[in-house]
């Protein structure tokens, strides 16, 4: 039989009260291991498959019985053999697989608003979708509202880089779209701490070479096109290093 519980524990417990025996009497496998997830998302329960000591499982039992009706005869293997090698006279097609554009609809925005709703309501977070809107053909922009806000930006914005990791690898992967997340006016201010960062270094390099510190998330993308609108005219580039990526501005020639 198969048992759910929160914790290992609970489902051998529970296993042993359904099967009327001790913890010590079971034979037990584990079908999935519990995990409190991330940030209170994507929980698992444990989940197990029970049964007495010295029986075996049920899938155990239906493979066995299974087996000799697996065997093939070497004539039929022979006859499968030669229809399979046989040529044949069809025309191969071609396919060329092309990854489709995406297009931000309302139908998306519609289906990524109520994922989000029914991800947090499963939270202990006190959070709100407040938008889930278009920017322009292929971003989306995501902004979170409520009580927990800052608990849920974290320290230094440590929780806010993981779950804006998450949504951005969610919504590339399954609408082939870009995100903006913001969690209350978090990410607006951060810009305006990077345009103080950028105006600083713009006046201290002037024309020569240009290499920021380390960022990562959503914030490698808002430097670096913020350095594009102060260099229109010079090449861009970003490079992964160890702790992140930096933006590097080529010296003008």
């Amino acid at each position: 039989m198969k048992i759910e519980a929160e914790n290992l524990k609970d489902a051998y417990n529970k296993a042993a009260d359904e099967l009327g025996c001790s913890v010590t009497q079971l034979n037990v496998r584990v079908l999935q291991h519990p995990s409190g997830g991330f940030l209170g998302f994507f929980k698992k329960n444990a989940i197990i498959e029970a049964v007495l000591e010295g029986q075996k499982f049920k899938d155990d039992l239906d493979a066995g019985a299974a087996r000799p009706q697996d065997k093939i005869s070497k004539s039929d293997k022979k006859q499968s053999e030669k229809q399979t090698s046989a040529p044949s006279n069809a025309p191969h097609a071609k396919f060329h697989k092309e990854k489709q554009k995406a297009i931000v609809t309302d139908e998306i925005l519609i289906e990524i608003k109520e994922k989000l709703i029914a991800l947090f309501k499963s939270s202990d977070f006190n959070i709100t979708v407040s938008e889930v809107s278009k920017i322009d053909e292929s971003d989306v922009y995501i902004k979170l509202q409520g009580e927990d806000s800052a608990l849920l930006i974290g320290r230094e914005g440590h929780r806010y880089k993981a779950l804006s990791y998450m949504i951005y690898n969610w919504i590339s992967i399954r609408y082939n779209l870009a995100v903006v997340f913001e969690i209350a006016e978090f990410l607006q201010n951060q810009k305006k701490i990077i345009d103080s960062y950028v105006a600083a270094l713009v006046e201290r390099s002037g024309e020569e070479r240009i290499v920021t510190k380390v960022f990562d998330g959503a914030f490698v993308k808002i430097i670096a096109n913020k350095l594009k609108e102060v260099y229109p005219d010079r090449f861009i580039s970003i490079k992964s290093t160890r702790n992140g990526k930096i933006v590097i501005v080529d010296e003008k020639k």
